[in-house]
């Protein structure tokens, strides 16, 4: 029968270097092990056709004048009962052995004596490639030195093992000299502890043998535990197999470079153990680093380092599917400089370019680590902002980049103002893919731009399926005041004392019989322009007052509610009579009604204001400052009107416990307000860690999504009904109750 080779086709180099590396650890073993000379040679034999990979090896002692075949190993499994030669000389005319066509036949001699053969067959003739020929000639040696230790003993015993020891060393420099890390570590010891590096090793990691032996290799990976790869390398070790990976591993400077990692079992002399593995690791740091500045460029921005269109497109529907799997929105903003061409035109393309370059950071600091801002080209950006749960959200977003670009910029010395037009479209309202909500994206920005630019609009339908003009628009507003289109949501405020609601804030939606819900970020500045505001702003008004005594009648507690008053609402002659008049035909006491307004409305003319402030405060109304910090933030006008509260802007309560900076400006508000004796209240409070961060500051009151989002009258008057506090929302969601009013 013909036997079944096992070394079809020699290795690779790394494949090679673990054999070599296997055989002489078993020879060494081997060695140390013998109890005398025929149990030598058979496990030279074994190691020779198992970790060595040869398909047989074979040995003869010198016996006087004739050679004994002792020891004949592998393939076992092949022969089965086939009666093998007993005799060396019959090696030659034992017909299976002619089918090799690779042998090997070395003589065994020590101190000029001859102590028997050693003969190797292999199934490919490249296994006997010059290296490999000098390889097995030493282990011939090495076989022949144990074999004269055994018969001689003293000094010729000693001096035996010598010349034993040195072939072992000149093998050892020979491996030592490969120009890749080989770490062999104990599979029976726990831990697996490091018990042979060579200088390649200490030369890539920088660490000595001393320092890592008895050390568990991770220590490479430190804490970045979090790779493919790992997962394969303990999977090798707990199965006692081969492995591969490519590892993120780090130099003991700190330095990170990527080791492209071979490891390889090591078997002991019954070929079932496991005793070591060999790891070869291969330093391919400059291999991956100029693959990722390949995809780098792939995907970036050439001038500014941020995520061009194919980046864009590709985050995009990342945050879409994390919004449809979370039930929440993505805003798609698309961003163009106003009157860019005129910067490009008088200055150049060069300073052109800086000025890019710095609206491109001031974009990067107004959103979050988590949002994306893309450069399509030219004076063109886009931001996509996800994890948003109204509108809302997204015009705060907005409303951070104006202010961003609005501090001026300083081009070759000359100071510029940059202002930019902004469309937003949102998921899932304005489109289901990346390229609808970019479109309609631009569709509201050229809205912006027809007005006036340095704004944000949102898309509508009506945009793109009527091209709507301003008097189409103005009509529809108008339609809504004489049709009732117009509905107000109230969000709870919540004492940071008791948890209890101590009163809302009214809100305003305009339900489009077409569209849908509207948020007031995307009329109100149309509303303002157009003088709408004025019948819009007092409907507002008389439909909070109207609810407020509907409540009464209901016996629900008497707690304050707040309404936003517009900049032109505000300056009109006659406001306090029609809050007077309101309350009187109402019956709605003043101190239900709190008046909220902003620090640019009380700046704008200081003397009307401050008499506008003191008729309603007559009216025994409260005053609130809305929007605190974000505009003049006067302290001597603060102590001039009779404001009784202010208010930090969603835009500090956003990234309060990730921006210090915000932080310091929330902390400083809250300590000057309560030094001027007034409430303070924050906006926009969506997760617990700024409810805690507020709660340590001292803040009196918060209202945002943690709490409740802004409700119908009817789910508002439920709340307060149910007398909900905060304590009782908590425990429901440690308990995995949904929140409900």
């Amino acid at each position: 029968m013909s036997p079944q080779h096992h070394d079809q086709a020699p290795p690779g180099e790394s494949g090679r270097l673990r054999r070599l590396l296997a055989l002489l650890a078993e020879c060494h073993d081997a060695m140390a092990a013998a109890t005398d000379e025929a149990d030598l040679a058979d496990r030279f034999c074994h190691a020779l056709s198992g970790p060595g990979g040869y398909s047989l090896a074979c040995a003869a002692l010198q016996d006087e004048q004739q050679q004994r075949l002792v020891a004949i190993r592998g393939m076992e499994e092949v022969w089965g009962d086939i009666a093998l030669p007993s005799e060396w000389a019959e090696l030659d005319r034992f017909p299976p052995l002619a089918a090799f066509p690779g042998t090997l036949s070395l003589p065994l001699e020590a101190r000029g004596r001859a102590l028997g053969r050693l003969r190797i067959y292999a199934a490919n003739q490249a296994y006997f490639s010059s290296e490999e020929h000098e390889l097995l000639q030493d282990v011939a040696t090495l076989l022949a030195l144990g074999l004269a230790v055994l018969r001689v003993g003293g000094e010729a015993e000693a001096a035996a093992r010598r010349e034993a020891g040195e072939a072992l060393r000149l093998r050892d420099r020979a491996l030592e000299s490969s120009c890749n890390g080989i770490m062999i570590t104990s599979a029976t010891q726990l831990d697996h502890p490091i018990t042979y590096v060579n200088p390649a090793f200490e030369r890539i990691t920088g660490y000595s043998a001393a320092e890592v032996a008895g050390r568990n290799g991770r220590f490479l990976v430190r804490d970045d535990l979090q790779q493919k790869g790992l997962n394969e390398i303990r999977s090798a070790l707990r199965d006692r197999r081969e492995g591969h990976a490519i590892l993120r591993n780090y130099r003991k400077d700190g330095t990170l470079f990527w080791n492209e990692l071979h490891l390889a079992p090591v078997l002991d002399e019954s070929g079932k153990i496991t005793t070591h593995f060999v790891s070869v690791i291969n330093d391919v740091s400059e291999r991956i680093r100029y693959q990722e500045q390949l995809e780098y460029q792939a995907t970036h921005d050439v001038l500014t380092g941020l995520a061009n269109r194919s980046l864009l497109a590709d985050r995009i529907a990342q945050a879409i599917a994390l919004a449809r799997r979370d039930r929440r929105l993505v805003g798609v903003m698309l961003l163009d400089l106003d009157r860019f061409k005129v910067v490009n035109d008088g200055l150049g393309h060069a300073p052109a370019d800086t000025l890019l370059k710095t609206v491109s950071e001031r974009l990067k600091t107004a959103v979050r680590d988590t949002d994306t801002v893309a450069r399509l080209g030219g004076d063109e950006f886009v931001i996509v902002v996800g994890d948003l749960l109204d509108a809302e959200d997204a015009a705060v977003v907005a409303g951070k980049i104006q202010r961003a670009l609005a501090q001026p910029l300083l081009v070759e010395g000359k100071e510029l103002f940059v202002t930019a037009s902004i469309g937003i479209s949102l998921f899932p309202r304005d489109g289901e893919t990346g390229d609808i909500l970019l479109r309609n994206a631009d569709v509201a920005m050229y809205r912006v731009k027809e007005y006036g630019r340095n704004n944000y609009r949102f898309y509508l339908p009506e945009m793109s399926s009527m091209a709507l003009d301003r008097l189409d628009m103005e009509g529809n507003l108008r339609r809504a005041l004489e049709t009732d289109e117009f509905q107000v949501y109230y969000q709870p405020k919540v004492s940071l004392r008791d948890g209890t609601i101590v009163g809302a804030e009214a809100l305003l939606r305009w339900m489009h019989p077409r569209i849908g819900q509207i948020n007031p970020s995307e009329f109100i500045p149309l509303a303002e322009e157009s003088g709408l505001i004025i019948p819009l702003g007092e409907k507002v008004l008389e439909m909070v007052c109207q609810q407020i005594s509907a409540w009464r009648e209901e016996g629900l507690p008497s707690l304050k509610v707040a309404i936003n008053i517009s900049a032109r609402q505000f300056r009109q002659e006659n406001l306090s009579e029609t809050v007077r008049r309101l309350l009187t035909e109402y019956q709605v006491p003043g101190e239900m009604l709190d008046i909220e307004l902003t620090e640019s409305m009380v700046m704008h003319d200081t003397d009307h204001a401050a008499l506008t402030l003191r008729e309603l405060k007559d009216l025994g109304v409260t005053l609130s400052l809305d929007d605190f910090g974000t505009g003049y933030s006067s302290l001597s006008y603060l102590k001039r009107f009779p404001i009784d509260c202010l208010k930090i802007d969603r835009s500090f309560v956003r990234d309060i416990n990730s921006n210090p900076d915000d932080a310091a400006i929330a902390h400083a508000v809250i300590a000057m307000a309560h030094s001027l004796s007034l409430n303070v209240v924050a906006e926009g409070v969506e997760t617990e860690a700024q409810l805690r961060l507020l709660q340590s500051h001292g803040c009196d009151e918060f209202q945002g999504y943690y709490f409740s989002r802004a409700v119908p009258a009817t789910d508002y008057a439920l709340l307060i009904g149910q007398g909900k506090t905060l304590a009782d929302l908590e425990a429901q969601r440690a308990a995995g109750i949904e929140d409900a009013p």
